[in-house]
């Protein structure tokens, strides 16, 4: 789940219906990935299931709404891998969970492919996690002692909490102004090295830091992004 935007939420006069009508939307799409954990913790408490019939009906509604929503905002964001893999990842988990809430004689009886999508999306929830180490083990080791600091590609945008570092939070959806041109990094950090200052991209598909070359010359500028402690 992806922390609120506090600026949605700040009162307006105008259009009142509209702008509640888009909050509701908001709130919906940010709470559909607790609908796993929520299902499945229902199910163990003895929450009755649904007929087989229904929760299929419901897992294949909930893959294409997914796959769609997925390809849509791919488009967007010229199809970031870390962007499908996030969208693909918590489609199965929705669609395995309504799968793991069927059964028989008002008994749970989940199928295989339930198991196995909730094991595959649990996995790849975990690299989500184990990147906050990751990143911050390699941001150490580069650093070496130097200032540094962790921050999204956009002027003055550090990271400040070790929620934002996750694999699927610390990547961008941002190109450049032509379909063709990608400007922005996932992720960067900047170091204060003793001989000079140099600025390191996130990689989540290598899930480590590469050096910039040339910072200077790129169009959308990286030093600006934060300030090395």
């Amino acid at each position: 789940m992806q922390l609120l935007d506090p600026q949605l939420f700040e009162p307006n006069t105008d259009r009142k219906a509209l702008l509640l009508f888009i909050q509701c939307l908001f709130l919906l799409v940010w709470l559909i990935p607790a609908a796993p954990i929520c299902i499945g913790g229902l199910s163990l408490l003895g929450m009755c299931p649904i007929p087989r019939l229904l929760a299929v009906f419901l897992a294949i509604s909930s893959v294409v709404i997914g796959l769609l929503l997925t390809l849509a905002s791919g488009v967007l964001a010229l199809f970031s891998d870390t962007q499908l893999l996030h969208g693909i990842s918590l489609t199965i988990a929705i669609a395995s969970s309504f799968l793991i809430w069927s059964g028989h004689d008002g008994k749970p009886n989940p199928s295989r492919t339930a198991k196995i999508g909730i094991s595959i999306s649990t996995l790849i929830a975990l690299w989500s996690l184990l990147t906050i180490p990751m990143l911050l083990f390699q941001a150490r080791l580069i650093a070496d002692g130097s200032p540094y600091c962790i921050a999204e590609h956009s002027e003055n945008s550090p990271i400040e909490t070790l929620h934002e570092l996750r694999g699927f939070s610390f990547y961008t959806t941002k190109t450049g102004y032509k379909s063709t041109s990608e400007w922005y990094f996932h992720g960067l950090m900047i170091v204060d090295h003793p001989d000079d200052q140099r600025v390191y991209n996130w990689s989540p598909r290598h899930w480590r830091f590469d050096l910039v070359e040339r910072p200077e010359a790129l169009i959308e500028q990286v030093r600006n992004a934060c300030v090395a402690k």
